[in-house]
């Protein structure tokens, strides 16, 4: 499955947007979810790129809540002179989500463990 998510990262104090896509890795309950992630800040760049795995706790039921973790690369550019920063984090995620026909709108929210601790919380759609 394909999605797209929207939130915000509260360290960083910006909203972000986001893609990923879900592969089934382990029927029916273990996956994998690799996202891209933006957050839109004023100067500069700040991106996230994740490799995330989730245990879905309701498998084949219309309603999802799952538990996951992952790892994460962030690279932040503040622009100008300033130099650019590639930090890498573990990220601990917890989300819910309730099958609408072929789409699924989800809630999640995420800690990025890393030098300073990341929170996002963010809602999206899966198709």
């Amino acid at each position: 499955r394909f999605g797209v998510r929207f939130g915000y990262y509260t360290e960083a104090d910006d909203p972000f947007l986001g893609v990923e896509m879900r592969f089934r890795i382990i029927p029916p309950e273990i996956y994998f979810s690799p996202n891209v992630e933006a957050v839109l800040v004023d100067e500069g760049h700040y991106f996230t790129i994740n490799g995330d795995f989730h245990y879905d706790l309701l498998a084949g039921r219309r309603t999802s809540a799952w538990l996951g973790a992952g790892l994460a690369i962030l690279n932040t550019d503040p622009g100008g002179s300033a130099d650019s920063n590639t930090d890498f984090g573990f990220n601990l995620l917890a989300g819910v989500g309730s099958r609408r026909g072929r789409v699924i709108p989800y809630a999640q929210a995420k800690v990025i463990l890393k030098s300073d601790t990341e929170f996002a919380i963010g809602v999206g759609l899966r198709f």
